[in-house]
């Protein structure tokens, strides 16, 4: 992989009053890497993600996306824009138009923000709704459509802008059991085509697979970071350790290789 990052945090730090949710983040991601963000309820990961797409405002720190270089707290809107071009997020409940069909969902981000022609995006939101296995279903509307289908809108919305790097938030938490897996065969598809992809999940097993690197976060603190195979099958911190266990516990060695 290139050795420049395409994405880079420096210094992250946000506090709601004063309880301080993340504490001074340094992370990079190559192009084209899967990273995996880990760690118990509370240790900032969706916090992490918010800020890197300005949805919340950070305390201090610094952002590189590419060559747009901002400070997080200091920002004005004309950079925030230029750094939300090279972003896009997946949400954990969809945050779909329940008005409009799938389609239009994909459509009127590249129409209203991206200013595309319709017939460009139409054709665009074609192409990736195909993709992600919906090219039968463009004119139903949300409440037609399971939650797997609706978070599979979601993942074609955010692919129809091109990203530079597509954030994913606990992708599959509001999914049944049984849609689960088509959300992550999706997602393992998108990896599979190069894009940057920084996931936040609990789905351990998934990230050991389709993650480059995997980042264990608690207390807003990055513990621990690595290959899934280091992370998972010889972490050096006892916190990791102890977090990990439930999903290494009883598997032979030679699994983690």
């Amino acid at each position: 992989m290139p050795h420049e990052p395409i994405l880079e945090v420096t210094g992250l730090r946000k506090s709601f009053g004063k309880t301080p949710v993340l504490t001074g983040i340094d992370l990079a991601v190559q192009p084209g890497e899967t990273v995996a963000l880990l760690g118990p309820s509370g240790s900032g990961k969706t916090t992490l993600l918010r800020c890197l797409n300005f949805l919340e405002r950070a305390d201090a720190g610094t952002l590189r996306i590419e060559e747009q270089r901002v400070d997080l707290r200091h920002a004005h809107s004309k950079q925030i824009l230029a750094l939300r071009r090279r972003t896009a997020m997946v949400f954990q409940n969809y945050d779909l138009f329940l008005n409009k069909t799938v389609l239009q969902n994909v459509t009127e981000g590249l129409i209203v923000a991206r200013k595309v022609s319709k017939d460009e995006a139409i054709a665009t939101a074609r192409d990736v709704l195909s993709q992600v296995g919906l090219s039968t279903r463009l004119d139903a509307r949300p409440h037609e459509l399971s939650g797997g289908q609706q978070q599979r809108v979601g993942i074609a919305r955010a692919l129809a802008i091109k990203p530079a790097v597509l954030l994913f938030d606990e992708p599959t938490s509001a999914l049944d059991p049984e849609k689960v897996q088509e959300i992550l065969d999706v997602i393992r598809a998108v990896a599979q085509t190069g894009m940057t992809l920084l996931i936040v999940t609990h789905k351990m097993g998934f990230a050991y697979e389709v993650a480059h690197r995997v980042v264990f976060m608690e207390g807003g603190e990055i513990v621990e970071q690595g290959t899934p195979a280091q992370v998972f099958g010889a972490p050096k911190q006892e916190r990791t350790r102890q977090f990990v266990s439930r999903f290494t516990e009883g598997k032979a060695p030679e699994y983690f290789i």
